[in-house]
């Protein structure tokens, strides 16, 4: 059936341009204590600090908390915008010319195990000591084939030790030398922002002829970044002293935060290592078929502990006897004499002379063999296999002056 002048004719219509997102770079975080999901890290909410979300409003951009990482996004038509603010913004208060505008997340724990299962002084507290990572040391994984598509955001293979930085809040109290007349605060870039341009340095308090001043300097007109504190003398000649010039990290007061990380958009100075996710901008504005998505990966590596399996009788007036670890590409030792546990029984302890990885799953394979004699003088064989495997907590600290291993005890009743 037709209907006169009823005929019309319909087009798909695609999605205006407007308001569609790219990603502009990603970053996945990866722990080897995981096993499963190609070692995702789950252990960490992470939140644009306060300056960084006022940069993302006004440049359009968008954060999205993926689980296990994050994603920071643009809309390709607001490039131009994006652009033109990295040109402006890349004059800093000292006169020295360089792109150092950047994108600052910090990163929470939401497990309080990770300090244990991860390759860290185990020692660290989060209120005291914060990790900082920064796409200035982006660098790609040498396998010696083709390029890793992945950058990774450590110094090394993992984010360790040498990333940890003292944390301060809004008030910084310090003890200076005598000679002391300047406390000068830079940020990554090397600016001066304390004191800020026009206004006066800090007061120094002195407290004797010729003994070290006190100076409180206030960081809350500062972004959350890490910051290096330098000493000037009268002439403002710089002061080396043993604990300056020092870097700290500016975060928030609750204690909650664990890494802290810059990322940069475009490569600062031509001289600047790393890898971001607009290419440099020295000569021209990049095109725009050269800015895409850039993937990153913050790396964390599992703690290695000593072993300890403790060996105990369950029957009253036994002895254990010809006992044997064996398995995996491990060595026990057995110590010489029975330990007394807090309980009041005597328990046959062997270490491992070697360091073994934490794993959420672990891949080692160890057995118990060997005879329990009774009271009666009955032997019993004993076989235990497999073994208990290390967990992921409790672990104790390892023998002195190695802060990033550890010990882990497990309980065997035969």
């Amino acid at each position: 059936m037709s209907i006169a002048g009823a005929s019309r004719s319909f087009t798909y219509a695609p999605p205006k341009q407007t308001n569609r997102f790219k990603r502009l770079f990603s970053v996945s975080i990866t722990h080897n204590y995981y096993t499963q999901n190609e070692g995702k890290c789950p252990d960490f909410r992470v939140t644009p600090t306060s300056s960084t979300s006022q940069i993302l409003a006004s440049l359009g951009m968008a954060f999205k908390d993926e689980g296990a990482g994050f994603s920071v996004f643009f809309q390709p038509q607001d490039l131009g915008n994006i652009l033109k603010y990295l040109r402006h913004e890349a004059q800093d208060p000292g006169g020295r010319n360089g792109f150092w505008s950047r994108l600052t997340f910090l990163l929470s724990l939401t497990n309080a195990e990770f300090i244990g299962v991860t390759a860290l002084p185990i020692q660290t507290t989060q209120s005291r000591a914060n990790l900082f990572g920064c796409n200035l040391d982006a660098h790609r994984r040498d396998s010696g084939g083709p390029p890793d598509p992945v950058a990774l955001l450590s110094q090394g293979d993992f984010m360790g030790a040498g990333a940890l930085h003292p944390v301060v809040g809004n008030d910084l109290n310090l003890t200076v030398p005598a000679e002391t007349r300047r406390v000068i605060v830079t940020d990554i870039s090397g600016a001066v922002v304390i004191p800020a341009p026009g206004t006066e340095p800090a007061a120094l308090v002195s407290t004797g002829v010729d003994a070290p001043k006190r100076v409180s300097v206030d960081l809350s007109d500062l972004p959350y970044d890490l910051y290096t504190i330098s000493l000037q003398g009268k002439d403002g000649e710089p002061i080396e002293a043993p604990t300056y010039p020092r870097e700290v990290l500016y975060v928030p007061s609750d204690g909650e935060s664990m890494v802290l990380l810059d990322m940069l958009f475009t490569q600062p100075t031509p001289e600047s290592g790393g890898i971001y996710p607009i290419p440099p901008m020295f000569e021209s504005d990049p095109p725009l078929s050269a800015t895409g998505e850039l993937a990153y990966r913050l790396p964390f590596d599992a703690r290695h502990t000593y072993w300890q399996y403790y060996i105990v009788s369950q029957v009253p007036g036994s002895r254990l006897n010809d006992l044997r670890i064996d398995g995996s590409d491990a060595r026990f030792e057995q110590d010489p004499k029975p330990v007394l546990l807090p309980d009041g029984s005597a328990a046959i302890l062997f270490r491992t002379s070697d360091l073994l990885p934490l794993r959420q799953k672990s891949g080692q394979r160890f057995h118990l063999t060997g005879q329990r004699r009774d009271a009666s003088g009955q032997n019993n064989a004993i076989l235990v296999a497999p073994l208990p495997v290390a967990p992921g907590t409790p672990v104790w600290p390892g023998p002195v002056g190695e802060s990033t291993t550890g010990t882990s005890e497990m309980f065997v009743y035969v």
